[in-house]
């Protein structure tokens, strides 16, 4: 079987999942490529999409006219709406078969914004018959533009009163972009959803409440994610070893999703001594009176190291469709204390894998962080075997290629 992955990118969050997704594909057996538009890795599995100059010259012209207009329109930053030229696609559907060996039999669409629209998807399910599923990286394929739609329920309906546009009189944008998905998408596409939060709002979305939605949770490679020692993790990022260690990724406090000012808040409720803060990324937030160990940017490796060092993973995203740091960190055996939103909602169980705080509420938060913190040794090495049990049984390799099987061989 042939199996075509489409991402706009080979890089980042989103183009990292397409990669691995590819290579977990083509270690199953299938025959899988990933054309993407922008390539940065040196994979010989990833091609780069490479179009014609003379390719749809009528929607680069359009694209250009747009971006004279929208670039001086405000947008909520919070919505993240990218799909600015939803309307206007330059790609070309024959090019992206030709880059690959084979005509795909299945074709999954990753983080496709600015690549992949829905006229190209029509057109890609004409020219091959493929079966398709959009998968739900974040909520860009249920909306009109917006990629995290907070509590606005417009792609419900029409997106007509898009509240990520701040100007009424050009709404629009959001509503003409959604029509275009409910003419052109496939009517057998699928929708792939990695939480229940997304599976709730795909199956109540306009686009998708009569097409089939699968819901499995992001795969993560059992045998590189893997509990290790602790004295061990701790050294190597210079930590004290009688120390416990609180881990997180620390983003700017204009990224309100993340949820980083009520981590804040949280952590700056709480009394204790002996604990140590090991954060990912250049943290631009100030801990004061904390212990601190700023550890920059992980690679895959030490981001596992970071895992094994920690007693606890804190996520205090508050609109989120993963992330998949929460099901890394439950693989890794180590618990976590998070949101009751995105992924948490299917991982994060009190009592066995760690504490699922209000959305929001960080008293209640900081309560988890305490609990966890505090937990005589026993009960953790208890919760710490729930957290890698389950991970392996829910989305391990086994579990996540038969949930793939089911989907594309059914």
């Amino acid at each position: 079987m042939t199996i075509l992955n489409l991402s706009a990118l080979d890089y980042g969050g989103a183009g990292k999942f397409a990669v691995d997704f590819n290579d977990f594909l083509r270690q199953s057996g299938y025959e899988s490529n990933l054309v993407v538009m922008d390539k940065k890795t040196d994979s010989p599995n990833v091609v780069q999409y490479v179009g014609s100059r003379l390719s749809k010259p009528f929607s680069k012209l359009a694209r250009k006219a747009a971006k004279s207009k929208w670039e001086y329109v405000t947008f909520d930053y919070d919505y993240y709406f990218y799909n600015i030229y939803e309307r206007y696609s330059t790609i070309s559907a024959k090019k992206i078969l030709e880059a690959i060996p084979k005509k795909p039999d299945v074709i999954f669409m990753h983080w496709v914004t600015d690549f992949i629209n829905a006229q190209l998807m029509n057109e890609l399910h004409r020219l091959t018959g493929a079966k398709m599923y959009w998968l739900m990286i974040d909520n860009a394929p249920i909306t009109g533009g917006c990629h995290y739609p907070w509590s606005c329920e417009g792609y419900k309906t029409d997106c007509s009163t898009c509240l990520a546009i701040s100007s009424p009189t050009d709404q629009w944008l959001a509503r003409e972009n959604l029509k275009l998905k409910i003419q052109y998408l496939p009517a057998t596409l699928g929708v792939m959803a990695f939480s229940n939060s997304d599976y709730e709002r795909a199956r109540q979305s306009r686009l998708f409440n009569d097409k089939p939605i699968a819901k499995l949770l992001g795969y993560v490679n059992e045998d590189k994610f893997v509990p290790g020692d602790k004295v061990v993790a701790k050294k190597f990022f210079g930590l004290p070893t009688d120390h416990k260690v609180i881990f997180f990724g620390a983003t700017s406090l204009k990224e309100r999703r993340k949820g980083m000012q009520f981590l804040l808040n949280a952590l700056n409720a709480l009394q204790f001594d002996n604990v140590t803060l090991l954060v990912a990324g250049n943290s631009p937030v100030n801990f004061e009176g904390k212990n601190i160990k700023l550890a920059g940017h992980l690679n895959e490796a030490d981001l596992i190291k970071a895992y094994q060092a920690a007693d606890l993973f804190v996520c205090p995203s508050i609109e989120d469709s993963g992330p998949i740091m929460v099901n890394q960190s439950i693989m890794c055996g180590t618990p976590v204390a998070a949101f009751n939103t995105g992924v948490a909602q299917d991982l994060v169980i009190t009592g066995k894998t760690g504490y699922r705080a209000e959305i929001s509420d960080f008293d209640d938060l900081a309560k988890g962080i305490h609990y966890l913190i505090q937990m005589n040794d026993d009960c953790y090495v208890k919760m710490a075997q729930n957290c890698r049990d389950m991970a392996v049984s829910l989305y391990g390799r086994r579990s996540f290629q038969q949930q793939i099987e089911q989907l594309i061989v059914a």
